[in-house]
């Protein structure tokens, strides 16, 4: 496997999302672009929520600047370079959450929580900034605002307001529920090698992802990734059985993540496959898939629900 200085990450000039896209992500994408209602729903909640959140975000969190935490503005304008996308606006919270999020699919944002950053070294935190950083690339903010909707019964109370698309909603549902999360999981192993390539430090991805999976600040020295691995092994060996395949489906079903095993798995075969070198080399360039016309159909601001000759000042700029 390759081995760049890490103080000189390759920068992947012309990276599309087909070099790096997990097989199953692209699958239950399509899956889920098949659902007749999906189109209608996009439209009705993407450009609303995402203007709310930004507003959220502005009053309530801080926001990282080239003066404002710049050694972590450092970090990710560097990932920024690496994958080749437009710099997000960038929060932290406060939240003690092992967690980082995007969001806002017209002018994405990246929040990142400082009880995560506390116990993360700086190529962990790339990995991190380059996994939100591929979920930009690739497209899949317009559909994860469908999942906040789903889980808070916001959704339904928006559609029961419309005439005539109540009727057809409810038998959808269940499908749009169960598309849903099997393709949100799948995103995840996608960005999971987005993450990965930012940082190009395979153990530090994977230190990354084990520390999410559980850390204690008290026993932090004590952390083993090669227990990480071999426990990732026996869930392996335990899941090739039909009662484990079984179990897995019914346990994980809902939840918008992988169990975390399932992800360090995932990188582990693309690392092995040689994908991940072919990348670095720019070797495997693939066409990049078009996006979907719901996708380019979809409102890109408050804007679009407004009279023509109304304006709104973005607030909220670069």
């Amino acid at each position: 496997m390759l081995s760049p200085d890490q103080n000189k990450r390759v920068a992947l000039n012309g990276l599309n999302t087909g070099e790096y896209e997990h097989s199953l992500d692209r699958i239950t994408l399509d899956a889920l672009r098949k659902i007749p209602i999906l189109p209608k729903l996009i439209e009705l909640v993407e450009a609303p929520t995402s203007m709310t959140r930004r507003y959220a975000m502005l009053g309530s969190d801080l926001r990282i600047t080239e003066r404002q935490f710049p050694s972590l503005y450092r970090i990710f304008r560097e990932a920024c370079e690496v994958l080749e996308v437009p710099e997000p606006l960038f929060y932290i919270g406060s939240e003690p959450q092992l967690n980082a999020y995007t969001a806002c699919a017209d002018q994405p944002i990246i929040k990142i929580y400082s009880y995560l950053l506390d116990i993360l070294d700086e190529d962990e935190i790339m990995f991190v900034i380059g996994h939100e950083l591929a979920h930009i690339k690739s497209r899949h903010l317009v559909y994860t605002v469908l999942g906040d909707l789903l889980s808070t019964g916001i959704l339904r109370i928006i559609v029961s307001t419309i005439p005539g698309l109540s009727v057809i909603y409810t038998p959808a549902e269940i499908s749009l529920n169960y598309a849903f999360y099997q393709w949100m999981q799948a995103s995840e192993y996608t960005s999971d090698r987005g993450g990965f390539l930012a940082c190009q430090n395979f153990e530090a991805s994977c230190r990354a992802l084990m520390k999410m999976a559980g850390h204690s600040k008290t026993y932090a020295n004590e952390l083993n990734l090669e227990e990480f691995f071999a426990q990732t092994k026996a869930f392996d060996d335990v899941n090739e059985t039909a009662l484990g395949k079984i179990q897995q489906i019914l346990l994980s079903f809902g939840q918008t993540h992988p169990w975390t095993v399932l992800r360090t798995r995932e990188l582990l075969k693309f690392r092995d496959a040689g994908d991940y070198d072919r990348i670095l080399r720019r070797e495997m360039q693939i066409p990049e898939t078009p996006p979907a016309a719901e996708i380019a159909a979809a409102p890109s601001s408050l804007s679009s629900f407004l009279p023509k000759d109304m304006k709104i000042k973005n607030p909220f700029g670069k």
